[in-house]
C-alpha cells in the first residue's frame, strides 16, 4: 500500500471516528469514506483496532520526532526549547482536533486492551522525553519531581485543549505556551525548595505503562525509522561529545531528508556515522534500504 493511500485511509477513519465515535463506527463506514470496498480495506487493516493503532503510531511518532529535534538543537536556551515544545503539542492537538475530540468524549471502555496498552506506552515515551527536558531546564534537583511535573503539564494541556477544541474558546497558542511554562516554573521552584515536600510518585508506584517498552511502529518508513533512531539513542547510555555527535547525526539526517532537495553528501555522511554505532546499525541499515533513500547512496 502506498504511503498516500495509507494516509487517505487513516484520514477517513479519523473523520468517521470523530463523527460517530470509535464504538459507533464500522469498517464498512471507513471503506465507504475512502471510496473502497470493505474487502479491500481488510487487505490493509484486519480490524478497526489495528487501524486506530496505526493512527496513534502515526501521530505520536510524528510529534515525537519534532520534539526530539527541538530538544537536540544546540542553539537557544533550554527553557525556550521547552516552551516551543509546549506550543508544538498544542498546535498538533489543533491539527488533529477531530481525533482529539473523539479521545476526549469517547468512553475509555470502547478500546481493547491492546489499544489501551499501546496508548499507555506511547504516553510513557512522551513522559520520558519531557522528564529529560525538565532536568535540562531546572537542573538535577528537579529529578525526584520530574515525572510529576510532566503529569501536571499534561493535565494543563488537556484542559486547555478541551476549552479550545470542545468549547471553542479563543486562546492565543503562543501566549498559552508561555503561561504554562511560567506555571511549571513556579511549581518546580516550590518543589525544589527546602520545604520537606516528598514526591508522590516513584518507581515503586509508577503506572504500569511507565515500566513497559514502547511498541515499534508496524511498518518501515523514513519518519518511523528516524523516530526509532532517536528513541534508541536515548537508551545508549553515552554521554558528552559522543552522545551529542550521535544525536547531531540523527538530527541532520532528519532535517536533510525533510528538505525539498536533500543533499547526497549529507545523507551519505550522516548514515555512515549512524551505521558505525553498533546499537544503531540495524535501524540505520533499514533506513538506507528504503527505495527513497537508496538513490542518495548509489
Amino acid at each position: 500500500m502506498s504511503i498516500d493511500r495509507k494516509q487517505e485511509i487513516m484520514d477517513a477513519a479519523i473523520h468517521i471516528f470523530a463523527r460517530k465515535g470509535f464504538n459507533g463506527s464500522t469498517m464498512q463506514d471507513i471503506a465507504e469514506g475512502c471510496g473502497m470496498s470493505k474487502a479491500t480495506l481488510y487487505q490493509h487493516y484486519k480490524s478497526k483496532d489495528q487501524l486506530l493503532l496505526s493512527i496513534f503510531h502515526m501521530i505520536n511518532d510524528r510529534l515525537y520526532v519534532k520534539l526530539q529535534a527541538s530538544m537536540n538543537r544546540e542553539h537557544g536556551d533550554s527553557a525556550d526549547s521547552l516552551r516551543q515544545q509546549i506550543e508544538l503539542q498544542l498546535r498538533e492537538s489543533l491539527a488533529n482536533r477531530d481525533l482529539i475530540r473523539m479521545l476526549i468524549t469517547e468512553n475509555p471502555n470502547a478500546y481493547t486492551e491492546e489499544v489501551v496498552k499501546a496508548s499507555g506506552a506511547m504516553r510513557a515515551r512522551m513522559i520520558r522525553h519531557f522528564e529529560q527536558m525538565f532536568k535540562r531546564v531546572y537542573g538535577p534537583e528537579i529529578e525526584p519531581y520530574a515525572v510529576e511535573l510532566v503529569f501536571s503539564m499534561f493535565a494543563l494541556l488537556e484542559q486547555f485543549s478541551v476549552l479550545i477544541i470542545l468549547e471553542n474558546v479563543a486562546i492565543d497558542i503562543t501566549e498559552l505556551s508561555r503561561y504554562i511554562l511560567k506555571l511549571l516554573g513556579y511549581m518546580a521552584e516550590g518543589l525544589m525548595g527546602d520545604n520537606g515536600v516528598k514526591p508522590i510518585l516513584g518507581v515503586h508506584n509508577y503506572p504500569e505503562y511507565l515500566l513497559c517498552e514502547m511498541p515499534e511502529p508496524e511498518t518501515d518508513n523514513v519518519e518511523n525509522l528516524i523516530c526509532r533512531l532517536y528513541r534508541k539513542a536515548d537508551c545508549l547510555g553515552e554521554s558528552g561529545k559522543k552522545e551529542q555527535d550521535i544525536r547531531n547525526s540523527i538530527l541532520m539526517l532528519d532535517h536533510e531528508l525533510k528538505s525539498s532537495s536533500p543533499r547526497r553528501i549529507i545523507v551519505q555522511g550522516m548514515l555512515h556515522n549512524l551505521l558505525q554505532v553498533g546499537a544503531l546499525t540495524e535501524l540505520a541499515g533499514r533506513l538506507a534500504a528504503l527505495p527513497g533513500i537508496k538513490r542518495y547512496l548509489d
